[in-house]
């Protein structure tokens, strides 16, 4: 089953930066997990990675609500920046699942 994660966008009250996500980094995601930013500030933010704001969520969180999930697929570090406010910098770890365990012997057989 999934685990949700929450990454609070919160306001910072020295500048840089403006905001800071907490937990971070955020350690031990496992592909297929949801991630959620909640947007505790009175500014939108929109969380994406070099190149593609829209990476994790296709639209800026607007302030006091919450993004849509967003399930990271392999493992690695996953460095992201609010597309609005560059200096606000995070990261995720998504490590690989642990293995599944072989069934145990059938005695009966």
């Amino acid at each position: 089953m999934p685990f949700q994660w929450l990454i609070n966008v919160n306001p910072n009250a020295t500048k840089p930066p403006r905001a800071k996500f907490n937990p971070n980094p955020l350690p031990q995601v496992q592909p297929g997990d949801n991630i959620v930013w909640a947007n505790n500030d009175t500014v939108p933010h929109w969380p994406g990675v070099a190149g593609n704001p829209a990476f994790f969520m296709p639209n800026q969180i607007a302030p006091n609500s919450s993004s849509s999930a967003f399930t990271p697929t392999a493992a690695g570090n996953i460095d992201y920046f609010c597309s609005l406010h560059p200096d606000e910098k995070g990261i995720i770890q998504v490590i690989a699942a642990p293995a599944t365990p072989p069934p145990p012997n059938d005695p009966a057989k």
